[in-house]
C-alpha cells in the first residue's frame, strides 16, 4: 500500500476547515510574532481588509503575513511590522486574515483594544524607527571604516 504525504497548502486548509492554525516563520512581524515560537489563527478573507488588519497573502509560492497600511484600488499597501519597505499586494493574492494568536502562554485577539493600540503605534512610529536604523547603521559603518583605517596603519 502506497502512503501519500502530500503537504496541504494553507489556502486548501482555509477552504476545507475554515481556519488555519499554525506556527509563524520569519522575523517580519517582530516584535508581535516571534519566529517558530508563536501560533497564528487565520480565517479566510471574506470581505475587503481594513487598515491595521494582518493579511496572509502569497508572493509566488511563499506565504507572507503583513499588516495592511491602506486599502487601495485593486489591492493593498502592506508592510511587516519589522520591515521598512511597503508592498503593493493585489486583492486576489490575499487568502486570509489574522484573527488571533498565541504568544508563549497568552492568547490575543486582533479585536482587543490593547492589540489595536499596538498596531496603531507600530504604524505611527515607523518613520522614527526607520530613521534610528539608518543613523545606527551609519554610525556602525563609520566606526568600521575607522577600525579598518587603524588596522592598515599597523
Amino acid at each position: 500500500m502506497e502512503h501519500q504525504t502530500e503537504k496541504l497548502k494553507i489556502e486548501d486548509v482555509l477552504r476545507e476547515k475554515g481556519v488555519y492554525i499554525g506556527p509563524t516563520v520569519g522575523v517580519s512581524m517582530l516584535p508581535m510574532l516571534k519566529n517558530r515560537r508563536d501560533t497564528i489563527v487565520v480565517k479566510p478573507k471574506i470581505e475587503r481588509l481594513k487598515r491595521l488588519d494582518v493579511a496572509l497573502y502569497k508572493r509566488g509560492e511563499a506565504y507572507v503575513l503583513h499588516r495592511v497600511l491602506e486599502a487601495v484600488d485593486g489591492g493593498y499597501i502592506i508592510r511587516g511590522d519589522n520591515c521598512y519597505a511597503d508592498e503593493n499586494v493585489p486583492e486576489e493574492a490575499v487568502i486570509g486574515v489574522l484573527t488571533e494568536f498565541f504568544r508563549k502562554d497568552k492568547h490575543y485577539y486582533c479585536t482587543d483594544k490593547k492589540y489595536i493600540r499596538y498596531a496603531k503605534r507600530r504604524i505611527r512610529t515607523y518613520k522614527l524607527r526607520r530613521f534610528y536604523l539608518r543613523v545606527k547603521g551609519g554610525i556602525f559603518a563609520f566606526g568600521g571604516k575607522i577600525l579598518r583605517a587603524l588596522r592598515l596603519k599597523k
